[in-house]
């Protein structure tokens, strides 16, 4: 499995929201076409390399978190 974790700014923000954000993320990317898990509140499993890179992509954009590759 290949990590993504989603850094949150600005911090401190509570923890039932940043689990929150994360599954919206995962529910984000599933609709994409790319199947994740949560693996904790702020870090999500792709299945391929590639999907990660996917991952990051879409993510990117959301002002809420920055995400990282986690090797």
């Amino acid at each position: 499995m290949y990590e993504l974790k989603l850094v949150f700014d600005p911090q401190p923000i509570s923890l039932l929201a940043q689990e929150s954000i994360t599954y919206a993320a995962t529910i984000d990317l599933f609709l994409r076409g790319i199947h994740t898990s949560q693996s904790s509140v702020d870090c999500i499993l792709c299945e391929s390399d590639r999907d990660r890179m996917l991952a990051v992509l879409i993510l990117c954009d959301n002002p809420a978190y920055t995400p990282v590759c986690v090797d």
